[in-house]
């Protein structure tokens, strides 16, 4: 694939006046840019005459979205070279593949002989041949749909529509796209105008390449279920020596917990079919991470999958939801599919681009105070609630002020113990009423030592605890995550404990250990997460973790982040657990869970923070450096 032509690492900028926002030049003929904030999306205008995109027999000119770029980074693969009728990159819809056995043909097509017309929903009447359905064959055109659009500055409206019919199958097809800062929504309406009922597949190609690099190592897409494959995908064995996660693969992929890992570059990778199980009764969606650039995507769909589609080359990773959708006639159907980007250190409440949530963008959002969409005066930059209300309004005021003069989007934390104090048997908390309570320290205050930065506070292994109760209770499955500095004294030979955050033993508890491998080590209930680079070597070492549920309100071992020195961490060993239920009122330092599994901490900890929200990596590293003299 060398001579194909990834588009994303030499763009051409401009800068949009008064924004400070990167805003992309079109990148292929007949596109237009729809953008709010540091978000543009390209889209095919099938209206245009010299677009290549709406000549195709296979898929659909509508609401054709070519590229995705969110503060200055690329989502999407997008070709501008080579098969520009029948190949796209971007996200290119279809309806009724018929590649598999059990996906459904075209409507009308398996009902006739050879010459007979069949609908292809979203490109219009064709003619079939004496030959099975084949989504890459030319059929001949009986009636190509008219297909129109309607352009504002942050989205589009897509009509479709059939003179005639294929024996009794015709349809009306629209669709709004719409941009909102950081995500961008697809809403559809399918009507049946024809005679005779039909049951439709829907999927879209999700063409994934993040900021033009390939895919693997380092690539993974987590769903929110124990999901099953075909082919299996088989799960991760840790090898006998201690080796990095992707350096360690037999195999392209492997499973790890509810994810699919990427280990190494990806050529020739046979399509993966994943299935939820059937009582499954969460949101319809999955997440792509790349490490290597720190971009995330999730995709989301309003009605359940029947499977997803893991098409995957060196070039792009495509995870595709297919939709199965029955009308009868004169009924109509409607769905919808929302992609969410994440960029490191992107803040979707910076109004202004400019990496600053302040009195700049309180009064952008001002200015466009209760205005929708359509009016003159729309900012669609303002409305950065999650709200699905497109109005400028209290929501938006609110999601503004959360983040307000916070560097970078980094909150404050919720607690943050500081160790400094050189003396007594309290270290106290400096946001506010959560103090720490020293159990079993020496009284001459030896425990009192210089740190990585002021003081810190140094643990016998024997029995030297700190107790601090009645923490904050943050709501189930909710983002939360802890950093802190370590320095063991000798290098370990059992799981020494850091802390413990939650109830007594016997309840489902974070637990932050240094193993009997010198590895990070973070446990709950029965799930665990192993990093693979060793912190137990007597060094001064930052330690974070991090819990960033792929699904709102549930949260798996497999949501969680690790870092070490400021360096997000490969899992090297992973058993998944749900941690929605997981209790955190009350945090003990040093002191193990099961004192039969592991021992007293025996070293130095510094600088404990408790945070309310996932740290992105943009985060650690501020926090890390700012500790560096």
């Amino acid at each position: 694939m060398a001579s194909i032509l990834v588009v994303a690492a030499s763009l051409p900028w401009v800068w949009a006046i008064g924004t400070f926002a990167a805003e992309p030049l079109p990148a292929h003929v007949g596109t237009r840019l729809l953008q709010s904030g540091s978000l543009v999306i390209e889209v095919g205008d099938p209206e245009a005459a010299d677009c290549r995109w709406n000549k195709g027999l296979r898929f659909s000119p509508v609401a054709n979205v070519l590229r995705a770029q969110l503060h200055g980074q690329e989502f999407l693969y997008s070709p501008v070279a080579g098969g520009a009728l029948t190949y796209l990159g971007g996200l290119p819809m279809e309806f009724d593949i018929g590649q598999e056995a059990f996906q459904p043909d075209p409507p009308g097509y398996n009902e006739g002989a050879n010459g007979d017309p069949f609908l292809k929903i979203g490109v219009g009447i064709l003619r079939r041949n004496a030959s099975a359905y084949s989504f890459s064959a030319s059929y001949p055109v009986v009636e190509l749909a008219r297909t129109t659009a309607a352009w504002q500055k942050d989205r589009a409206h897509f009509v479709q529509t059939l003179a005639g019919d294929a024996r009794g199958y015709s349809c009306h097809l629209e669709e709004d796209v719409i941009v909102k800062n950081d995500r961008l929504i697809l809403n559809y309406l399918l009507r049946n105008t024809g005679t005779k009922p039909f049951t439709t597949e829907q999927y879209l190609h999700d063409f994934l390449s993040f900021s033009g690099r390939g895919v693997g190592p380092n690539v993974r897409l987590s769903f929110p279920y124990d999901f099953t494959t075909n082919p299996v995908v088989l799960p991760w064995q840790p090898s006998g020596r201690v080796r990095d996660i992707g350096m360690a693969a037999a195999t392209v992929y492997t499973r790890i917990a509810n994810s699919i890992e990427f280990m190494d570059k990806a050529t020739g990778v046979p399509k993966i079919w994943v299935y939820r199980p059937q009582d499954y009764a969460g949101p319809e969606l999955c997440a792509v991470d790349f490490a290597d650039t720190q971009q995330r995507m999730t995709i989301e769909t309003s009605i359940p999958a029947v499977y997803t589609g893991i098409w995957t080359t060196d070039y792009q990773v495509s995870p595709e939801q297919f939709l199965l959708i029955s009308v009868a006639p004169g009924a109509e159907a409607r769905w919808t599919r929302t992609y969410t980007f994440y960029v490191d250190g992107f803040v979707p409440q910076d109004v202004t681009g400019d990496n600053a949530v302040d009195a700049n963008d309180l009064a952008r959002l001002s200015s466009t105070w209760l205005r929708r969409p359509g009016d003159q005066t729309w900012e669609p930059a303002g409305d950065v609630s999650a709200a699905k209300d497109d109005r400028i309004d209290l929501q938006d005021l609110a999601a503004l002020a959360r983040q307000w003069r916070q560097a970078g989007g980094l909150a404050s934390p919720i607690a943050h113990w500081k160790f400094d104090e050189t003396a007594g048997a309290m270290a106290f908390d400096e946001r506010g009423p959560y103090p720490a309570v020293l159990r079993n320290f020496p009284a001459d205050g030896s425990q009192w030592v210089a740190g990585i930065s002021g003081g810190a506070l140094r643990f016998d292994g024997i029995d030297d605890a700190v107790e601090i109760g009645d923490l904050p209770t943050l709501a189930p499955g909710t983002p939360r995550a802890l950093t802190a500095w370590i320095k063991l004294s000798e290098k370990p030979t059992a799981n020494r404990a850091v802390l413990t955050w939650g109830e007594p033993a016997g309840s489902p508890s974070w637990r932050l250990e240094v193993d009997a491998n010198r590895r990070l080590r973070f446990s709950c209930g029965a799930g665990y997460a192993v990093a693979s680079r060793v912190v137990g070597d007597t060094e001064w070492h930052h330690v974070t973790v991090a819990i960033d549920p792929v699904v709102p309100g549930t949260s798996h071992t497999s949501d969680i982040r690790l870092y070490i020195d400021a360096r997000p961490q490969t899992v090297y060993e992973m058993k998944e657990q749900d941690l929605t239920a997981c209790l955190t009122e009350s945090l003990q330092i040093g002191v193990p869970y099961d004192p039969a599994a592991s021992q007293p901490f025996y070293g130095m900890i510094d600088d404990l923070r408790l945070y309310d929200t996932a740290l992105c990596p943009a985060h650690v590293r501020r926090i890390h450096d700012a500790a560096i003299p």
